[in-house]
């Protein structure tokens, strides 16, 4: 009886339950310099299959969700980005110096410790600053 109410729950649930929430994470200027403020956006979306089970449509996402941003340094310290919603509701910005010449990383740590390789999504990105 239990398999039968696990089947009909599975078959009664949209296809688009199973759309996942990612985010894509950017900084501008693109090619930060040491000692110079730069803006971290984070943009949330939804990505869906379409209809024809080729992949992916992705969908701004306009959520509240307490949002975390890392940086990691070329030595491995790590330190928070603060980071809001912009008056675009579909982007989170915070701001950052980089302190030091060299590889960062900026990560968003709920997707980790793997990040998502999902189409589209980018919540660890390298970015070498000079």
């Amino acid at each position: 009886m239990k398999l039968v109410s696990a089947v009909a729950l599975a078959l009664a649930l949209p296809a688009s339950a199973g759309a996942a929430l990612e985010v894509k994470l950017a900084v501008v200027p693109d090619s930060p310099k040491k000692g110079a403020s730069t803006v971290v956006q984070l943009r949330p979306y939804w990505t869906y299959n379409r209809p024809d089970g080729s992949c992916c449509v992705l969908k701004p996402a306009a959520v509240s969700y307490p949002f975390k941003v890392q940086a990691v340094s070329p030595t491995g310290r790590v330190t928070r980005i603060v980071v809001r919603r912009t008056k675009n509701r579909y982007v989170w910005a915070g701001r950052f110096v980089f302190r030091t010449p060299g590889r960062w990383t900026l990560r968003a740590p709920q997707w980790g410790p793997r990040y998502s390789r999902s189409f589209g999504a980018r919540p660890l990105i390298r970015i070498t600053v000079s």
